[in-house]
């Protein structure tokens, strides 16, 4: 009895020492998510031999992408960025073949986009969670908003420029943003706006309006004021 108490004790302060660390910032080293069993316990049991780990599936990725199988890309890279989240280059590696090499072995346009927008997602959403003061990080995402999408390299880029205008348009309400209500939002629609901007496209909107006092003014709808946006952040 004693010993299923003191079992029980340790257990829940090891979940309050877990959610210290996390609080102070002192966990280093990313959960794996929706990972397979062996995988999981691999990594768990290794703790530091992750690197080994990540080599294996570096190799896998690669295998894949030689044979033009792309569609275990996203979920490989996850685990390889997480598997070494504070290794800036990593971060840069997948998010550039992502958007630049896989998205161009596709023919329809459409197509094309999901794989660069996922290459925009994995460095806003999740190398810029880990990786907060990275400058190279804001650098390499300004370059795919102003290089990628902005330019006329690529065949797909009208629809680049469409689809973001689009989505931007939608989030905004118009081509030029209520700083004031995205701030402070009083009705449910700018509570929704305001919720979709922070949360979905990682956006400040202080730091917005900043950037177009500074820079502007700027049509949002335009991947370039994302850039200035991204590169503003950065610096």
């Amino acid at each position: 009895v004693l010993f299923r108490s003191c079992l029980a004790g340790s257990a829940g302060l090891q979940r309050r020492l877990n959610g210290e660390r996390a609080r102070l910032g002192l966990t280093r080293v990313a959960p794996l998510e929706n990972a397979p069993p062996v995988l999981a316990f691999t990594t768990v049991a290794l703790g530091g031999f992750r690197g080994l780990i990540a080599n294996a599936l570096w190799i896998r990725a690669n295998d894949l992408q030689q044979e033009d199988k792309f569609f275990e890309q996203v979920q490989l890279s996850s685990w390889i960025t997480k598997l070494e989240p504070h290794f800036t280059q990593v971060w840069l590696v997948q998010a550039w073949n992502m958007a630049y090499n896989i998205s161009v072995k596709f023919r329809d346009p459409f197509d094309r986009w999901r794989w660069v927008r996922r290459g925009i997602e994995l460095l806003r959403d999740e190398g810029l969670r880990y990786n907060p003061h990275e400058a190279l990080l804001y650098r390499e995402l300004a370059w795919f908003f102003q290089h990628k999408m902005g330019q006329n390299l690529d065949d797909a880029h009208l629809v680049y420029k469409y689809e973001w205008a689009h989505e931007i348009q939608a989030v905004l309400g118009g081509p030029k943003p209520d700083y004031a209500a995205l701030r402070n939002p009083r009705t449910d629609e700018e509570r929704a706006r305001a919720q979709a901007l922070r949360e979905v496209y990682k956006m400040d909107p202080a730091l917005m309006e900043e950037a177009d006092r500074l820079y502007g003014p700027l049509e949002w709808r335009l991947p370039e004021a994302s850039a200035i946006y991204w590169a503003h952040v950065g610096l």
